[in-house]
């Protein structure tokens, strides 16, 4: 695994903190919610896919 994912992450995790206080400053906090939720979404399904890599990974490795 590269640090490539890690900082993949992280840029969305900055991007959504930006976002969602741009929105609460509007006072759009129903939707600053719904961006902070699709963010924490879209990382969650990242770390999913990892996951899977690192069980395939286990899985080769030990001829399962």
């Amino acid at each position: 695994m590269t640090t490539d994912v890690l900082w993949q992450m992280a840029g969305i995790g900055i991007l959504v903190v930006a976002v969602h206080a741009i929105l609460r400053q509007a006072g759009r906090e129903e939707l600053a919610w719904l961006v902070t939720v699709g963010g924490v979404s879209i990382v969650l399904f990242m770390v999913v896919r990892l996951v899977g890599q690192l069980f395939d990974a286990v899985r080769a490795m030990f001829q399962l």
